[in-house]
């Protein structure tokens, strides 16, 4: 039994059970939860968080459970298998991480009152392009597909963390698509290298790769930790990023590994998402009706330079630039 079936064996029952058990207990919960959020507006006028965080939870769970049911229809309806149906299981994956993000995003709006501003956006096209995405919060893997992918025609190649594919909605989809999951505790870091340089081969012009040059979501306390080792291995990188307090040192080996393409690079920074890194933060901080801002800039692949030495600097410098970005946004 190969790795990926050993696992679905275990999400698959695990997601579908907890969407089952969450729905049966839901009007109880409702009542629950309007209570729990009635009490704390009278005595605190705080918002009412724990019935949003039960209907937000529902929805995730429901969107899991359908993107699980309908990806098993969709393997069925692709039999015998072969080229042509390998082709379309991957256009349907597409039409299938559009209709998540949609519902999904929806669900933000309505439940959490977010709004989204975008300026920049229309030097995303034409592809084929690296989009460099800032990432802070446990939603804004949302942002790329919603405004780059939906709002641009531009379908990307995502590099994400291993430890994600313990979530079956990404790991049945995403690995129809041409992704690549990272191991990040591999013994031979040049072979994911090499598998992350692969996604920037033959994209058309609607095409591109998505990478996450931080590589996990920001925190003051990883900031710290990671600036602390910079300042140890390359002072130099350090002073770049000195004082830029709202992004995390990027990690260069992803980006090295795609620069070689030739692509034009997209930088995606966003704002208003801060404090959402976990449950305990969105209770904690009560997000609703933010406005959620992003802004897009294109760095032609002439102006990017040749040498890695010279990669990692720029890569920095223009780490360096988010952070001015998210600055500028928030006093927009």
């Amino acid at each position: 039994m190969n790795e990926s079936l050993r696992r679905r064996l275990v999400t698959i029952p695990r997601t579908l059970a907890l969407w089952v058990l969450l729905t049966l207990l839901f009007p109880l919960l409702l009542v629950l939860t309007l209570g729990i959020d009635l009490g704390r507006w009278l005595f605190s006028r705080k918002p009412w968080m724990a019935t949003r965080l039960l209907v937000m939870g529902w929805v995730y769970l429901a969107l899991q459970a359908g993107v699980i049911v309908i990806a098993g229809a969709q393997w069925l309806a692709s039999l015998p298998f072969g080229r042509a149906a390998g082709k379309r299981r991957t256009a349907w994956a597409y039409g299938l991480q559009a209709w998540w993000v949609r519902m999904l995003l929806a669900a933000m709006r309505a439940v959490l009152g977010l709004r989204f501003e975008v300026s920049g956006d229309a030097v995303i096209t034409p592809g084929p392009i690296l989009v460099l995405f800032r990432h802070a919060s446990i939603v804004d893997n949302v942002l790329p597909h919603a405004f780059i992918t939906d709002r641009h025609g531009i379908k990307l190649r995502w590099v994400l963390k291993k430890e994600l594919l313990t979530d079956p909605a990404l790991d049945i989809g995403g690995n129809r698509m041409p992704n690549y999951f990272v191991d990040r505790s591999s013994e031979t870091p040049e072979t994911e290298r090499a598998n992350i340089a692969k996604l920037g081969a033959d994209l058309a012009a609607d095409e591109g790769v998505l990478l996450f040059p931080e590589g996990t979501r920001f925190s003051a306390a990883r900031r710290a930790a990671r600036m602390t080792r910079l300042a140890e291995t390359s002072p130099e990188l350090h002073d770049i990023l000195e004082g830029h307090d709202q992004v995390l040192p990027p990690r260069p080996g992803g980006v090295l590994a795609l620069l070689d393409g030739g692509m034009d690079v997209v930088m995606g920074v966003h704002t208003g998402l801060e404090n959402m890194r976990g449950l305990r933060e969105i209770w904690n901080t009560a997000p609703i009706g933010r406005t959620v801002k992003l802004d897009f800039r294109r760095i032609p692949a002439s102006q990017v330079p040749t040498g890695t030495t010279d990669r990692i600097r720029w890569l920095h410098e223009e780490w360096a630039r988010v952070g001015d970005t998210i600055a500028r946004l928030r006093q927009s």
